[in-house]
Formats: C-alpha cells, structure tokens, sequence
C-alpha cells in the first residue's frame, strides 16, 4: 500500500467526526484537515505517504496499521491555517486550493 487519500482517513472511528480535509499536497506530502475530535473542533495533519525509495508508506502518524491524523495544539493550528487562508480563498475548485496551498507553503 502506498498514498492514501486523507479524505478515507478516519481512525480512531470513535474519535472523528466532520472531517473535512482543507490542504492536500498529495503523493509524498502532507495534508491539513478541520475534524471535530472527540466532539471539539480541531486542526490536524498528517503525512500522506507514497514511495520513497522504491518502498511503499502508508504514511503517518499510523497506530496498529490503522492511518490516523495528529491533532496540533490550538495555537498552531490557528497560526498555519492564518497562513494558509489566503490560499484557501482562491476562486478555484478546492482541490485546486488544496494544490495551491501546497505549493505556496513550499516557498
């Protein structure tokens, strides 16, 4: 197995609510999502996986083989999605805002 689509990400299943993935960099990147965890709202990454050196990743954070995502403080979530709004407010489809995102957080 390698890249997996964060939009199917949704373990702990007891945990994750709404999710709704708002930067996807796709293959060998990472992706940014709002989810309500155990009931409160959150921002949360992970890394989406893919292959790196002729070896499949599932990606991570991983537990038990099941994807996750990491939930970062408050305070960091609400600084990168500052950061990333402007990108976010492109007139363009969303997964063009997701590849726009990206790219722009790369300089």
């Amino acid at each position: 197995m390698s890249y997996v689509d964060p939009n199917t990400v949704l373990s702990p299943k007891g945990s994750i609510k709404d999710l709704e993935v708002i930067c996807n960099g796709g293959e060998n990147s990472w992706s940014l999502a709002r989810m309500k965890w155990d009931d409160s709202p959150v921002i949360a990454m992970r890394w989406n996986g893919g292959s790196s050196n002729g070896r499949p990743s599932i990606g991570n954070p991983s537990s038990r083989g099941y994807l996750t995502w990491f939930v970062v403080p408050d305070n960091v979530g609400e600084a990168i999605e500052s950061m990333l709004k402007p990108a976010l407010d492109l007139p363009n489809s969303k997964q063009n805002h997701q590849e726009a995102t990206y790219e722009e957080s790369q300089i």
